[in-house]
């Protein structure tokens, strides 16, 4: 058993808010995703983002609002999103920062992208 915790990650700058990604913990080489720690600062916001693989993010802190293709969505804490491959996606703290674990893989593969 291995324990993760966004505590313990170094967060790096990536899409304007914070990322830890699990690729950099030992012994995640061969699960069949990957995933990473997202912080949003108060008050603040992801860049637009889209990519190949499906997304699952869990809202674990903070209260959230995806805006996909446009539509707004309230993702208070417990909420989990899934986002189809190439949907253009944005995530908003709104007032306190929000904690996220976004699981992601290649449709049908169980894999992730090179370039994710």
């Amino acid at each position: 058993m291995q324990k993760f915790t966004i505590g313990d990650s170094k967060l790096e700058s990536e899409y304007g808010i914070g990322i830890g990604r699990w690729d950099r913990y030992p012994g995640t080489g061969n699960l069949p995703f990957d995933a990473m720690w997202c912080q949003v600062p108060a008050d603040s916001q992801s860049t637009p983002d889209s990519h190949p693989e499906v997304e699952l993010a869990i809202v674990l802190g903070g209260e959230a609002t995806f805006t996909v293709d446009g539509v707004d969505t309230a993702a208070p804490v417990g909420t989990a999103m899934l986002l189809s491959p190439g949907e253009r996606h944005v995530i908003t703290a709104n007032g306190g920062p929000v904690s996220i674990l976004s699981i992601y893989w290649l449709p049908g593969t169980g894999r992730v992208s090179d370039d994710a």
